[in-house]
């Protein structure tokens, strides 16, 4: 049952940004309004799945 929630939710603001994007497009460009998306999204992946990555050089590998 959670499952047919969240996919609800999902279509639910999948949806709507077709609708807010028209409505934003009066007011951005569309390279500033797919900036503000994907920090949107970038924001909320960070807050979901925060995971530290650990950087990794050529000269542990070889």
């Amino acid at each position: 049952m959670i499952g047919h929630i969240l996919a609800f939710v999902c279509i639910m603001i999948w949806g709507s940004t077709f609708v807010s994007s028209k409505i934003l497009l009066d007011s951005f460009t569309p390279i500033e309004l797919l900036f503000i998306r994907f920090l949107i999204g970038f924001l909320t992946l960070c807050i979901l799945s925060p995971k530290i990555l650990k950087s990794s050089s050529f000269a542990n590998g070889w």
